[in-house]
């Protein structure tokens, strides 16, 4: 019984197109035998060009196409940044699938154009049965795509001397080499992808199924890049798909010969060669056809004769078939040429350097004589099976009528992409601000906190001294997340913000006695400058710590108002924190005092609330002493309460005796009078001398004493006191 064998270009091909859709046709070889027997006659199609793949059939859903422009400088916000980049991503899908309907309606064509036929292939006009369709019988599949690069010599074309004659091949155009350049400009940064770079992956074998999809990826500079943007919102591509089907197809039983002497052949191929090493299977098929015509090589094709118009099927053999070329080649690989070189990177893009042939392999020139006889002769008759090289390709236009009709559809297609937007670095700077040279701080710290996938907190930390040299800064860093990826996170928490937490810590102060002209309020000694227990959620990227931020009052230098005549002027001040309302905070206040020889000595007075909300509000009292001596009356004053605020110098006013609201103290003359008589020395009660209770003496209207007792009965005194009685003021 007589089956379907497989397609046969013994009776030629039928082009079909529908819809835009192009498809070839091949019968079977069987075809006469199978109608004499009552089966079905099979006819197989094969796609006669290629488009772009759909994500839902040959003619539904998106395009399966993506072009991915990018751009970066890789500065310090981007996480393994190397310079500045700019390039392409682009992918998509090709395939030969044909829509149902589109398929059904060629079928039903090529079925009613031959149903009156009684060709030895073809015809269908005795058939009992309809006609079997099925996809052609693929060997092997090879696909590649056009490079949009220089290539790495130039590009090939063929070279001719001045008679015309071809004596090989030479490149003309711009070498890669000489592509490959950077920006000359002064100052320009580096790029770390090249600008004319193209590499797509993809190409190499593919499916046997000649619907099938087939899938490229490629990375661009940014010169393809822009080139491949501008040209699919246009009406071009800049890309050409090419791919390079082997089907293995039948011939009817026929008689091939083949004569030739291989001397001659292989004198033909080395004139020919002009220099090349490697022979592709075009350009051996070239030669070998210059061969037939100058009667080197003998062909003779006889097909048999009880076929109908068996001499018409046997021209089509021998012009459209590449079965006599490929028993040539079969006997040729023994004689002159080695075997086939190793297979070609098929990564890359082609490059269209013909040295190769569209499957990958190259053939060297070698004659083994002490091999081989001298006469070349080929004679076989039965049904030959043999790979047909079969090429599509096709430009990938079609992006500019999808957008046109969409305008949306441009965003499913082409998309921007700025690399420094990630994975962006998040980086925080912190500085210390603090007076280390009064030894009132003795350190600060400050700890980052970031949340992780989790929703926990990952804290760092820092401490700055007075010895961190000229530049104390301290740098967090930390992968910046998607707040989709943080589960659990904390509220009010946005991937910008890190919680901090700062601390001064403060040096115990030295006694009052020690230093009387710088004195330190302390209240805690570790002062929070932010709320436990996370701290404070901020954005900033520079961060201080402040050492005046720990609730802080600094005033100095202190300095007196007045000038003092000689060491029996003294001026006391006493001075308070207080709250925005100058009402005393409760610390205890502090007294500075200056004499004549310490009037240019400045002060200054320090206060750690440990409370961050305070502010610099203060208030003091001045109180002005002239001391007196046995015979001159001394004075003192005190003037009311003075407000003041800010941190920084201090000059205090010293008031007059007789401003407002001062209270004066004084000695009248007769207890001027009674201290001299104090300070004589005490004698016996028979020298006139009482021992009575002493009473209270009242001081001239407006004055207040502090000591109101004195003897109650006095007798003279000595000229030469021997002591001095101390009198507080």
């Amino acid at each position: 019984m007589v089956q379907a064998m497989g397609p046969t270009y013994a009776g030629g091909t039928q082009p079909i197109t529908k819809d835009g859709y192009d498809v070839l046709y091949l019968p079977d070889v069987n075809n006469r035998e199978l109608i004499a027997q009552g089966e079905a006659p099979v006819f197989y199609y094969i796609p006669n060009r290629i488009r772009m793949a759909r994500k839902q059939g040959p003619d539904k859903g998106d395009y399966l196409f993506n072009l991915v422009r990018f751009a970066g400088t890789g500065g310090e916000g981007v996480i393994g940044g190397g310079g500045d980049v700019a390039g392409g991503m682009l992918t998509f899908s090709v395939t030969g699938a044909l829509p149902e309907q589109t398929r059904r309606q060629a079928e039903a064509d090529i079925t009613a154009r031959f149903s009156g036929s009684e060709d030895v292939f073809w015809g269908i006009k005795n058939a009992r049965k309809p006609p079997m369709f099925r996809p052609a019988i693929i060997a092997q599949t090879t696909t590649s795509v056009s490079n949009m690069s220089p290539t790495a010599q130039g590009f090939p074309v063929a070279d001719q001397n001045t008679r015309g004659v071809t004596r090989g091949f030479r490149t003309v155009g711009m070498p890669r080499s000489r592509a490959l350049t950077r920006d000359p400009e002064p100052g320009a940064t580096d790029n770390n992808l090249d600008p004319w770079y193209c590499m797509m992956q993809g190409q190499g074998s593919g499916s046997i199924d000649p619907t099938g999809t087939h899938a490229f990826s490629g990375l661009l500079g940014k010169y393809p890049a822009a080139i491949a943007w501008a040209a699919f919102h246009g009406t071009a591509s800049p890309l050409i798909v090419i791919q390079n089907f082997k089907l293995k197809v039948w011939s009817p039983v026929c008689t091939i010969k083949i004569d030739g002497n291989w001397d001659s052949i292989f004198t033909h191929f080395s004139a020919a060669a002009s220099g090349r090493y490697l022979w592709a299977k075009v350009d051996a098929q070239a030669e070998f056809n210059n061969m037939r015509k100058s009667g080197t090589i003998k062909v003779d094709v006889k097909v048999d004769t009880t076929l109908p118009g068996a001499d018409e099927i046997a021209r089509r053999m021998d012009e459209r078939s590449e079965l006599v070329f490929n028993k040539f080649m079969e006997m040729a690989q023994k004689v002159i040429f080695d075997p086939p070189q190793p297979q070609v990177e098929a990564a890359q893009a082609s490059s269209g350097n013909s040295l190769f042939s569209p499957w990958g392999v190259g053939l060297s020139l070698k004659y083994r004589r002490d091999e081989t006889h001298l006469d070349l002769h080929y004679e076989e008759t039965r049904q030959f099976a043999y790979l047909q090289d079969h090429t599509v390709s096709s430009s990938l236009a079609g992006m500019a009528d999808e957008i046109k009709a969409d305008p949306e559809a441009e965003r499913k297609y082409f998309l921007t992409v700025y690399l420094d937007d990630w994975p962006q670095r998040l980086a925080r700077v912190v500085r210390p601000v603090a007076s280390w040279d009064d030894k009132t701080v003795q350190f600060l710290s400050v700890q980052i906190g970031y949340p992780n996938t989790t929703g926990e907190l990952n804290w760092q930390g820092h401490s700055f001294t007075g010895g961190d040299g000229n530049d104390p800064t301290w740098k967090f860093q930390t992968a910046k997340k998607v707040s989709g990826d943080v589960s659990n996170a904390p509220s009010e928490w946005t991937p910008d913000m890190t919680y901090v937490k700062r601390k001064v810590h403060l040096a115990e102060p030295q006694s009052e006695t020690l230093d009387p002209y710088h004195r330190v309020q302390i209240e805690r000694n570790v002062i929070d400058l932010d709320p436990e227990p996370n701290g404070t959620l901020l954005n900033d990227t520079t961060l201080e710590v402040r050492a005046d931020n720990a609730g802080r009052i600094a005033v100095g230098p202190i300095g007196l108002g007045v000038m003092l005549e000689d060491k029996s002027q003294t001026v006391e001040v006493v001075m308070e924190a207080t709250d925005s309302e100058y009402r005393p905070l409760g610390m205890p206040p502090v007294r500075f005092r200056w004499g004549f020889d310490d009037l240019d000595l400045d002060r200054s007075w320090t206060v750690f609330s440990g409370d961050p909300e305070m502010l610099p509000f203060y208030r003091y009292q001045v109180t002005a002493t002239v001391k007196g001596t046995l015979f001159r009356k001394g004075q003192s004053w005190t003037g009311p309460w003075t407000r003041a605020n800010g941190n920084g110098p201090l000059i205090v006013d010293v008031p007059p005796p007789d401003a407002e609201g001062v209270v004066t103290r004084s000695l009248s003359d007769e207890r001027v009078r009674r201290l001299r008589e104090l300070a004589a020395p005490t004698v016996q009660e028979t020298d006139g001398w009482s021992d009575e209770p002493a009473y209270a003496v009242a001081d001239e209207a407006g004055e207040t004493d502090e000591v109101d007792a004195e003897p109650a009965a006095t007798r003279g005194t000595r000229e030469t006191p021997t002591s001095f009685l101390s009198y507080p003021l």
